[in-house]
């Protein structure tokens, strides 16, 4: 299992695989009910039925956060509703009011949701207990509100509260890139790539493969505007964009592609180790170009646990 994207949390987490196990089984997935909208639960990683929640490969802890959703198209919803208002008009003789109008509108959703198709959705999260770090493994900022809130309510179900902080650098990463991108130039180890998105209140521009030393960008970053994402490469050959939408967001890394590293098979391994060496590899190669760009934007702010040490074997 390669790394694509990530988040990275601080997360004072120091329980062995055991214990982690019993706090997410309070939340462990049981199926979502005739009258749900959506239901959150964790699973086995490999959704190996009846096997731990928690998949342990060395030093590495990997979860899995499922959420299945009913899908109710709201062409169906308008659809029934119109005719469940003509119906109710008729019988009434008058008009519906608003009130009425959203109570039969809420009625006749949840008379779709018991046969309603379902979508199933999977946030992996990875803990690294001797460096105090939880990588949530996506690029979605619905996805990590889910993974926070399922993680957090786990816990406290047990009487306990996790330390689960955004990650924030001292420098705002929008002011790094916006000068990396003016002087067609990065610090350390890294080099532009080829994508950029660039933001001004209302207005967007963006550029995908294409080499950013052109002068329309410096132009833009001129005007006002500030860069929302950029792609790097790494001195490593990894190639990836850093995304990060106010100088107080958290900066997410997405399309992590590992150069001549990347999806290497090891020779005769079985599809287990296959992927548990593709994991340990990932996420060893990521935290170490992750404390490199981290150390570039100043290092860690004081309100989270710092990633600047060297990055330990894992």
């Amino acid at each position: 299992m390669l790394l694509r994207s990530a988040f990275v949390f601080s997360c004072d987490c120091p329980y062995s695989p055991e214990e982690l196990e019993e706090v997410l089984a309070s939340r462990k997935f049981s199926g979502i009910g005739q009258l749900d909208v959506d239901h959150l639960g964790w699973i086995n990683p490999k959704e190996i039925e009846s096997a731990p929640l928690v998949h342990v490969v060395d030093s590495i802890y990997l979860v899995a956060l499922q959420k299945e959703s009913k899908i109710v198209p709201a062409s169906t919803v308008k659809k029934k509703l119109a005719a469940a208002m003509a119906e109710a008009e008729k019988r009434e003789g008058r008009p519906a009011t608003r009130k009425e109008r959203k109570a039969l509108k809420d009625q006749v959703y949840e008379s779709l949701l018991p046969g309603a198709p379902t979508r199933i959705k999977h946030t992996f999260g990875v803990l690294v207990p001797s460096r105090k770090q939880l990588l949530v493994l996506t690029s979605s900022a619905k996805c990590v509100e889910d993974f926070h809130g399922a993680f957090t309510d786990s816990f406290m179900k047990r009487g306990m509260r996790p330390s689960f902080r955004k990650l924030r650098t001292v420098e705002p990463p929008s002011r790094k890139m916006t000068e990396w991108l003016l002087n067609n130039e990065c610090e350390g180890g890294f080099m532009l790539g080829e994508h950029c998105e660039l933001t001004h209140e209302k207005s967007k521009v963006r550029y995908t493969a294409h080499e950013l030393d052109r002068p329309e960008i410096r132009e833009h970053l001129l005007e006002g505007k500030s860069p929302v994402k950029l792609g790097l490469r790494h001195e490593s050959t990894t190639t990836f964009i850093i995304t990060c939408s106010s100088a107080d967001d958290d900066l997410g890394f997405s399309k992590i592609h590992y150069g001549d590293n990347d999806g290497k098979s090891e020779g005769d391994a079985s599809a287990d180790e296959i992927f548990d060496a593709d994991l340990v590899f990932s996420v060893t190669e990521f935290l170490g170009i992750a404390n490199e760009l981290f150390e570039v934007f100043g290092g860690i702010a004081a309100d989270a646990d710092s990633l600047a040490s060297e990055v330990e074997s894992l």
